[in-house]
């Protein structure tokens, strides 16, 4: 849930004013007294604030993934086209939505046995999806219609460079305004394939930040029952990105020719796919050495308003109510502890 435009984050935040409509997802001002809470005992204002925008993250996710997996289950052609990438994918997809879901159940009801307002964006399930077999006709949080994706993860992971010490990363492919699904069931079989191209970029993109953001929050949180929800809900993301990065190996390639989507084939030559594993970077702080970890885990690039930031860049909220866009700020700024 990255992003790679500072000026698209500066915009978002600068039009979107903070706490309108936080009433919708429960949202109330941090408390003065986090430390008094931390010494007795108690889950903080700030934690409860982190716990709430995860809970939100998750939901987003739980609903995109679930038009994956609807498309992966009741379309024919789609599933076909995913499995023609890598066998596992439409399988993985539908594994994935299950996991968004409980994370999203699970921090809620958690939010609740704590005495807390749980996150509903309900009122906001707006977007209606393509006419397309398989996709239940039902209002949906995010659009994947009017995809930008930032692929420049697969660059990141491959070099010992570190964005939280300043190193920027080539795309790997462009993807500009692309759908991840199909538009109609008249879809031809190339521009399909283009299309789950898009998908399979976009499975590895959303789960590659929801790791950066878990692993940024674990600083932040003293309390054990948080410490634990985080370290162990953020490591099933990495575990949904490698297996979704390691599907990239069968990526074949796609110039759509008006420049807006072009994807290098990957099953060979010097930018194969085939070497997944993180290679070691700058970590922490210069000096010490090289090590293989997320990155980014720094709050600037990792946090709650840059995971926000990332995803309305990218066009998956495409079609959403100012509303929504203003809960979602207000959320994530009090998770980064600036409400």
């Amino acid at each position: 849930m990255t992003t790679s435009s500072s000026a698209d984050r500066r915009r978002f935040l600068t039009h979107s004013a903070l706490g309108t409509a936080v009433a919708a997802v429960g949202i109330a001002p941090l408390a003065a007294r986090d430390a008094e809470a931390a010494s007795a005992g108690r889950i903080s204002a700030r934690e409860v604030a982190i716990l709430k925008f995860l809970a939100a993250a998750e939901l987003v996710e739980a609903d995109l993934w679930l038009q994956y997996e609807e498309l992966s289950r009741r379309n024919a052609s789609y599933r076909a086209a995913l499995e023609d990438v890598d066998e596992g994918l439409s399988d993985y997809a539908i594994d994935t939505q299950e996991d968004e879901e409980s994370h999203a159940a699970f921090i809620n009801a958690f939010l609740v046995s704590i005495g807390e307002q749980p996150v509903n964006l309900d009122p906001f399930r707006t977007i209606l999806p393509p006419p397309v077999t398989g996709l239940r006709r039902t209002g949906r949080l995010t659009n994947l219609t009017r995809l930008t994706v930032d692929t420049s993860y697969y660059t990141r992971y491959r070099g010992i460079g570190n964005p939280d010490f300043g190193a920027s990363f080539a795309q790997i492919a462009t993807i500009q305004n692309q759908p991840a699904i199909p538009l109609s069931n008249a879809t031809p079989a190339r521009q399909l394939a283009g299309i789950v191209q898009v998908a399979a970029f976009h499975f590895a993109s959303i789960e590659q930040g929801g790791t950066s953001l878990y692993s940024q929050f674990l600083p932040f949180v003293r309390h054990p029952d948080v410490v634990r929800i985080l370290a162990a809900i953020g490591p099933t993301e990495a575990i949904h990105f490698a297996h979704f990065r390691q599907s990239l190996e069968g990526i074949r390639g796609f110039n759509s020719g008006d420049g807006r989507l072009v994807v290098p084939n990957l099953t060979g030559g010097r930018r194969e796919a085939r070497r997944v594993m993180p290679r070691p970077c700058a970590f922490l702080r210069s000096g010490l050495p090289r090590c293989s970890v997320v990155r980014p885990t720094a709050p600037a690039n990792a946090g709650a308003r840059a995971a926000a930031t990332g995803l309305v860049a990218s066009g998956l909220f495409a079609g959403q109510s100012q509303a929504f866009l203003n809960a979602v700020v207000a959320l994530a700024a009090a998770a980064d502890g600036v409400a």
